[in-house]
C-alpha cells in the first residue's frame, strides 16, 4: 500500500468526530476464568482491545493501547481488578495501536517482559517513532486543525462548533503526546511458538504466518480454549498492507486447526466460534480472485477498482462494519499493485 494511501486512511479513521471518553478508556469483560477482554472505547487517537490473563502469581497482557496515557487508565482498571503484577506483556504486531502504551507498563511494572516475534521487533525498529510516515502524520494532523477551525469559524450551529472544537482539543493533546513518547521494544523474541508454562495453564504465543503484518502472533489458551487474535482476525474489515491475500488466507486456515471457543480480537467485540474466521477467508479470497480476474482483463488500477469494489460491496458490506466502503477500496488496490508487481 503506497505512503499516500496510507496517510488518507489514518486521516480518514483517527479524526473522524467521537464521542467524548469517559472515565476508563476500555470496558472490561470476562470471557473465561481468570481471562478478560479489554474492549476499546472512543479515544484519539484510536486504541486496540487488550487481553488481560491472570496466572497463578502475575498477569499476562495481550497489547498495550495506543498511546502511554490511555495505557495508563488500563492500569488503572488492572489494578482494580487484580493485585498481581503484569509480568508479561505480548505484542502481537508493529502498528501503533499495539504498542506505543508499552512505555507505561514498564514505568509500572519494571520487571515485565515484552514478548514480540522477532519479525515483529525488526519491524518496529524499522517503522519507530523516526519513520517517515510518523513524521508526515505531525504535518498532516495540524493542518487537518486549522482545516476545521475554519469550518467551525464558518459554522452558525453552536452545538457543531462546539463538537469540532472538542474535535481540535483532543487532537491537540494527542499529538502533543506523539511528540514526546519514547516506546520501549520488544524484551523477549521468539521465531515460532513460545509457551510459558504457569499453573494455571499453558500460555502458548505462536507465530503461525504472515497475515495483517509479516510478523502477526496469536496468543492461545487450549485449557480455556481462547484465542486472542491481534489484528490476525477482527471485528472491522481486513486490513491488506504488504502481506498477500493468499499468505493470510494460508494463516487463517492454520488459527481455525486451533481448539477455540472464543476470540478477543483486535478491534470489536469478543466473537463466538468461528463463523467470522471463516468470513474473512472467504473475504480475502474473493479480494485476490476478482481482482486478478480484472488484472488478467487488462484493466487499469482504477479500472481495476471501479469494477470489483461494486461487487464486493454487494456481497460483503452488510456482513462488515462501518467501515467496509473505505477499507474495500484499499484492499483492491494494494491486491492490484500486489499482482501486477507495481508494489512499492
Amino acid at each position: 500500500m503506497t505512503k499516500d494511501w496510507c496517510v488518507a486512511v489514518f486521516l480518514l479513521f483517527f479524526l473522524v468526530p467521537t464521542e467524548a471518553r469517559g472515565e476508563n478508556a476500555f470496558e472490561i469483560k470476562p470471557v473465561a476464568p481468570g481471562v478478560y477482554a479489554a474492549i476499546a472505547g472512543p479515544h484519539r487517537p484510536a486504541n486496540a482491545n487488550v487481553a488481560i490473563i491472570l496466572l497463578e502469581r502475575s498477569a499476562l497482557v495481550v497489547d498495550a493501547a495506543s498511546t502511554p496515557s490511555s495505557a495508563r487508565q488500563l492500569i488503572g482498571q488492572i489494578k482494580a481488578l487484580t493485585d498481581k503484577p503484569v509480568r508479561y506483556l505480548v505484542n502481537t504486531h508493529f502498528h501503533w495501536d499495539h504498542y506505543w502504551g508499552n512505555e507505561a507498563f514498564v514505568k509500572t511494572w519494571p520487571d515485565v517482559e515484552i514478548i514480540a516475534s522477532e519479525t515483529t521487533r525488526q519491524d518496529m525498529l524499522r517503522m519507530g517513532l523516526g519513520n517517515p510516515l510518523l513524521s508526515r502524520w505531525l504535518v498532516e494532523i495540524p493542518k487537518e486543525f486549522e482545516a476545521l477551525k475554519a469550518t467551525a469559524q464558518k459554522t452558525s450551529d453552536e452545538s457543531e462548533r462546539r463538537k469540532l472544537q472538542e474535535r481540535i482539543t483532543g487532537w491537540q493533546a494527542a499529538v502533543a503526546e506523539m511528540r514526546i513518547m519514547h516506546p520501549r521494544l520488544p524484551t523477549v523474541t521468539f521465531e515460532r511458538r513460545l509457551v510459558i508454562h504457569d499453573a494455571s495453564g499453558p500460555v502458548e504465543i505462536l507465530w503461525l504466518g504472515a497475515a495483517h503484518t509479516p510478523g502477526d502472533v496469536v496468543v492461545y489458551l487450549p485449557e480455556k480454549r481462547v484465542l486472542v487474535s491481534g489484528d490476525l482476525l477482527a471485528g472491522d474489515t481486513p486490513y491488506i498492507g504488504v502481506v498477500s491475500p493468499h499468505e493470510w488466507i494460508q494463516t487463517l486456515e492454520e488459527v481455525r486447526r486451533l481448539d477455540f471457543d472464543v476470540v478477543i480480537p483486535g478491534h470489536g467485540d469478543v466473537m463466538r466460534g468461528k463463523a467470522r474466521l471463516d468470513l474473512w477467508r472467504q473475504y480475502l479470497a474473493d479480494v485476490a480472485a476478482e481482482t486478478a480476474k480484472a488484472y488478467a482483463q487488462g484493466k487499469s488500477l482504477q479500472e481495476t477498482r471501479d469494477t470489483v469494489v461494486p461487487i464486493l460491496k454487494a456481497r460483503y458490506a452488510s456482513r462488515f462494519a462501518e467501515d467496509f466502503p473505505y477499507a474495500v477500496a484499499g484492499n483492491v488496490m494494494t491486491a492490484y499493485r500486489m499482482i501486477s508487481g507495481e508494489q512499492d
